[in-house]
């Protein structure tokens, strides 16, 4: 099993920060991959939220997420059909601390059998750290 986290303080409203990464078309501004929305959220869920489906591609390799929870409180998706990961898990959780937020991003998964737990790690690792970096300076005030 393959856990990584990275968390950081952005200036931000969880409710913005919520609205930034809900909105899938966009999210390529932070990470190093596409995304296009397959199906749209449930009757009754903010805009990109719960039910929502996304295709991720990133080298070359495309895949399915789905968003099954999405407030001010955070974000949480999982990857269907385990591919090209097995159990993947991502959460994004939102504390509000006066006019900042603090973000704290976990993913949990399994490696394919043929890639080594580390060298996903690594990957992991480096895209939620690289994603938290660039959030926090698009809201940066200086």
């Amino acid at each position: 099993m393959v856990n990584v986290h990275y968390q950081r303080i952005i200036n931000a409203t969880p409710q913005v920060l919520r609205d930034t990464l809900l909105d899938h078309q966009n999210l390529s501004d932070f990470f190093n991959a596409s995304f296009k929305v397959l199906k749209d959220e449930n009757d009754g869920e903010v805009s990109g939220g719960v039910g929502c489906v996304r295709e991720v591609s990133i080298l070359g390799v495309r895949f399915k997420e789905e968003i099954v929870k999405a407030d001010t409180s955070g974000i949480d998706y999982r990857v269907v059909d385990d591919f090209p990961v097995h159990a993947h898990r991502g959460s994004i959780r939102f504390s509000a601390q006066g006019s900042l937020t603090k973000v704290f991003y976990r993913i949990s998964c399994c490696a394919p059998w043929y890639m080594p737990n580390w060298l996903l790690t690594r990957m992991l690792q480096n895209d939620i750290e690289q994603c938290l970096d660039k959030l926090g300076a698009r809201f940066d005030t200086h």
